[in-house]
């Protein structure tokens, strides 16, 4: 057991990342007998932890080249800062969670200064989807992936990827979701002229719901 607090760096960049991270975290601390201190980035559900985030996340929250590139030199700030900010606090693990853009562009800086550092990614990048480069490429600044799609770890260790291990994801064990999976059990098979219900996941950023979701309310007038 550590005589001091178990320091943890953790950085998410958007809202479902710092969901994720608190829920790590939390179970963290079940299974820690000692205090954890936790420095970063990250949004409401990591300050309930205790996180004091190093400035409001909600700043990365940018969708499109045109936000990217008018917000550019901030970002490069941020970054810098917040991998300065973690190089000081000299933490015993970082937790990046999902956000590559921002996360691992993090994640190197800090392993440049802190090489013997453990690095460990929350949420698989989708290697499996496009730039499958990245998952080699990882090795060089993370040390192990959590992942959350079942395929995953097979798909990073055909790429050369970091080691990754399948942790499921929390949706899976959402109360309420549960809920609505066991009413439709209940419902049985839909009778013909029943209503639907259709879900829309315009995604956790606050500029993917202005933008995308007049898009998908569009869409979804072709099915009613």
């Amino acid at each position: 057991m550590l005589d001091r607090p178990l320091k943890i760096a953790v950085i998410a960049g958007e809202v479902s990342g710092d969901l994720l991270g608190a829920d790590l975290i939390a179970h963290l601390k079940t299974m820690h007998e000692g205090p954890v201190e936790l420095v970063g980035v990250g949004g409401e559900a990591l300050e309930a932890q205790g996180l004091k985030s190093l400035f409001d996340f909600s700043e990365l929250s940018i969708m499109g080249v045109t936000q990217v590139l008018s917000k550019l030199p901030r970002l490069i700030k941020l970054i810098s800062w917040t991998a300065d900010s973690i190089v000081a606090a000299r933490p015993d693990l970082l937790l990046i969670v999902d956000s590559p853009d921002f996360t691992h562009r993090v994640a190197k800086k800090v392993r440049q200064k802190l090489p013997d550092l453990p690095v460990v990614n929350y949420v698989c990048p989708s290697v499996w989807a496009w730039k499958e480069y990245r998952a080699k490429a990882m090795l060089a600044y993370v040390d192990a992936v959590l992942a959350v799609l079942p395929f995953e770890p097979a798909v990073m260790q055909r790429l050369g990827g970091p080691e990754t291990h399948f942790v499921g994801h929390r949706l899976a064990s959402n109360a309420d979701i549960l809920r609505v999976r066991e009413a439709r059990k209940a419902r049985g098979v839909r009778a013909a002229g029943d209503k639907r219900t259709i879900l829309l996941l315009p995604g956790s950023r606050g500029a993917e719901i202005t933008q995308l979701l007049p898009v998908f309310g569009e869409a979804m007038q072709e099915f009613v």
